[in-house]
């Protein structure tokens, strides 16, 4: 080999090793095939998410739905006891609600009103009381009855055979209320019920 070929070869040498030596960009093609696969990995994770995601609502709405069912009845029953204590209150109320109010009476001209043979109790009764010699005693229904304490009579009492005729009354009512007690009221008249008790006898002017 002669020196012109040694130098040759010499040259080439340094020429492949400053080549070995260089960075050599990686070309745009390359590049671009890189980066399409990253964007792929990518929109495949996103997807994979995503179903996760629907998957999760999907379950929740239908485990909602057979569910449903069963929070409605627990509402429907509990709803009845309140139809039912709504119903009970009205039914008490109208039981312990309290008789109509009396009204005043006025003596009438064809006679004393007519006694029952069994009085009810609780049932109040039209009945004229003869006070000519006080209000201590009263006939009612078979039995003579007497007032548990003084009545005050008010003044300008009816009589029987009309005003300011003898003998006088009070016109009310007498309402039995246990097996040998009675009231009697006069709205109009009497300002408090007057209480009354069965006895065997009574004087006999009462």
């Amino acid at each position: 080999m002669n020196d012109f070929e040694g130098r040759e070869q010499e040259e080439l040498r340094s020429g492949l090793r400053g080549l070995a030596d260089r960075q050599v960009p990686v070309p745009a093609p390359v590049r671009e095939v890189v980066e399409r696969g990253r964007r792929r990995r990518r929109v495949r994770v996103a997807g994979a998410v995503t179903a996760v995601v629907a998957c999760a609502v999907v379950v929740g709405v239908l485990s909602g739905s057979r569910s449903a069912p069963d929070e409605r009845r627990p509402a429907s029953a509990a709803a009845e006891p309140t139809v039912s204590a709504t119903t009970s209150a009205s039914a008490s109320a109208s039981a312990s609600a309290p008789a109509a109010a009396l009204v005043r009476r006025e003596v009438d001209p064809a006679g004393p009103p007519a006694q029952p043979g069994s009085p009810v109790l609780g049932q109040a009764y039209p009945f004229d009381w003869g006070v000519h010699c006080g209000a201590r005693y009263l006939w009612f229904s078979g039995r003579i009855w007497q007032a548990q304490g003084e009545v005050p009579l008010p003044p300008g009492l009816p009589g029987v055979h009309g005003p300011n005729s003898a003998p006088l009354v009070v016109p009310g009512y007498v309402t039995v209320t246990g097996a040998d007690t009675a009231r009697f009221e006069a709205p109009g008249y009497l300002r408090e019920p007057a209480a009354l008790r069965a006895v065997a006898d009574a004087p006999l002017c009462a």
